[in-house]
């Protein structure tokens, strides 16, 4: 009687090893984190005390407004009132009466999460920042009106009680309208994080993140209903017209139109020509989305034709960049013995004569897509879970006998 003797052995991970693809995804949520907490805490250290003076004089000089000669701001950080009949108060604006907790929470959202908005971010952050300045020297004031009708102890019922409550909601009041003046707006809803769309993607394309652009029809319906924004109002009368083209090629760039992936097979290789034609560099985004959703070979053989004929262009980006690795693995996963020529976008048609009638038969020669091979196995022993070449494998890998 023989043993059983295991020909591939199950791999094992050493312990307290982290994998590769855990640890570059850990690692920018732990950088995330850290920047947070290095932003909370070099802002508490360095901008508290400025910031609460500041809300002091402003207090001190709206009072002395309200109240000719019974307030006044001359200590920094203290407003001194005077009422009628009543001990002095010294109002102390200290860092929990200050908003500099708040600002410095909102600043470390919009670095953390929604850094990807850029310009848009920062504006949002700024009016939040205005709308929570604004909120916070009203509960000061509020609370100075208290003192100086009631006496102290009622300025300090109401900073302890009411303007905690006040000061939660104004924080959170602040942060909803960050996100709204950063997000898009309602017409362009159904966005992830990027404020990339999502809605009505074609079927076959059918993954999120993907790009928006309106249909012809709706673009011509909507277009006298468009809104008037500071940035349509900025290209217009504001940018010269060598930097507003600048801009709106940049967009172009990185816009995915995913009109293409409502086309037929034939209409969508002749956009991929004409985007083509542009440039690789021009509808770059859109490109790359083909290469990564569409399934028809013959598009994609389409796709890899066009990006090949352009090879002398230079590399602009990044993407440019990955689509061209891609034409290369495509055309590189050939057979030898199988010719593709400029025209298979073109399906070869043909007549045949069947009982005196005629019949149109498009005969349509689609390349096999065989089935991916297992990954190798990595440093630790464990098989990578992604796939490293573009390249798809002309044959399926020969199944290994197990002896019996």
């Amino acid at each position: 009687m023989t043993a059983a003797v295991e020909l591939h052995p199950r791999p094992t991970r050493r312990p307290g090893l982290i994998r590769r693809g855990s640890g570059r995804r850990l690692l920018p949520v732990a950088l995330d984190l850290v920047v947070a907490a290095a932003i909370c805490l070099v802002g508490f250290r360095y901008l508290t005390d400025p910031l609460r003076e500041f809300e002091a004089t402003v207090l001190g000089q709206v009072m002395s407004w309200i109240y000719p000669g019974q307030a006044s701001n001359v200590l920094p950080g203290h407003v001194l009132l005077f009422p009628e009949g009543a001990p002095i108060i010294d109002a102390v604006v200290t860092p929990s009466c200050s908003s500099i907790l708040s600002v410095l929470g909102l600043t470390a959202l919009t670095v953390a999460v929604l850094r990807g908005r850029k310009l848009h971010a920062l504006g949002g952050l700024l009016f939040a920042v205005t709308v929570l300045l604004v909120l916070n020297h009203l509960r000061l004031l509020l609370s100075a009106l208290a003192g100086m009708w009631w006496g102290d102890g009622a300025l300090v019922l109401f900073h302890d009680w009411v303007g905690t409550l006040w000061n939660l909601a104004a924080t959170l009041g602040g942060f909803l309208l960050m996100v709204w003046v950063t997000l898009p707006a309602l017409e362009r809803a159904e966005q992830d994080v990027d404020g990339r769309h999502t809605a009505r993607r074609p079927d076959t394309w059918a993954r999120p993140g993907l790009g928006y652009r309106m249909l012809e029809g709706e673009s011509a319906q909507e277009a006298a209903a468009r809104r008037t924004t500071l940035t349509g109002l900025l290209h217009r009368y504001v940018y010269p017209r060598w930097f507003s083209q600048r801009l709106a090629a940049r967009r172009e760039s990185g816009r995915i139109d995913y009109r293409i992936g409502h086309l037929p097979a034939e209409a969508r290789m002749a956009r991929i020509r004409e985007l083509a034609a542009d440039g690789l560099g021009a509808h770059t985004a859109s490109l790359v989305a083909v290469a990564t959703y569409e399934e028809d070979p013959l598009v994609l053989d389409c796709l890899a034709l066009a990006v090949a004929a352009r090879q002398w262009e230079p590399i602009t980006n990044h993407r440019v960049a990955s689509l061209r690795l891609w034409a290369r693995g495509w055309m590189l996963a050939r057979r030898p013995d199988e010719h593709v020529d400029d025209d298979v976008a073109l399906p070869e048609e043909t007549e045949a004569a069947a009982d005196g009638a005629t019949t149109r038969i498009s005969a349509v020669a689609r390349m096999a897509v065989p089935p991916r091979p297992p990954p190798a196995a990595g440093r630790s022993g464990r098989a990578p879970q992604r796939q490293l070449s573009f390249a798809r494998p002309t044959a399926p890998p020969a199944s290994e006998e197990t002896p019996r």
